[in-house]
């Protein structure tokens, strides 16, 4: 300073808090790095268009079921599953519900989410 004072910039900082890790899984398939890439997140986000059950339209199409992301989900040692990206045959709440308790059966922290909605991580 210019009376001659030095001032520590670490003396304003309060204690380092461990960040949040979020994955983010769009429209795909499983595939060999999913699991080291969602390891230990806190949150996974993954799109799952089709229910369980619909494996082979899946597959066909490359994309992932609410059981394929919830088993991710599990083997990845994830605190909390999002759901997203459902498709328009599920429009139904309660077809929506029904995707949750699949998905719940195999890896209980999980929430199909719509568009817009908001969670604390």
């Amino acid at each position: 300073m210019d009376d001659g004072r030095t001032i520590d910039g670490k003396a304003f900082l309060s204690p380092p808090k461990k960040g949040r890790e979020v994955a983010i899984f769009g429209d795909t398939k499983s595939c060999p790095q999913a699991v080291r890439t969602a390891q230990n997140t806190d949150v996974l986000a993954h799109e799952a268009t089709f229910a369980a059950g619909d494996e082979k339209t899946a597959e066909r199409v490359f994309h992932s079921t609410v059981s394929d992301a919830a088993k991710l989900a599990l083997q990845a040692n994830v605190k909390q599953l999002y759901l997203t990206h459902i498709s328009a045959r599920y429009t139904e709440e309660e077809q929506r519900l029904m995707l949750e308790r699949q998905v719940q059966t195999i890896f209980p922290a999980s929430k199909v989410v719509g568009d817009f909605d908001v969670f604390d991580i």
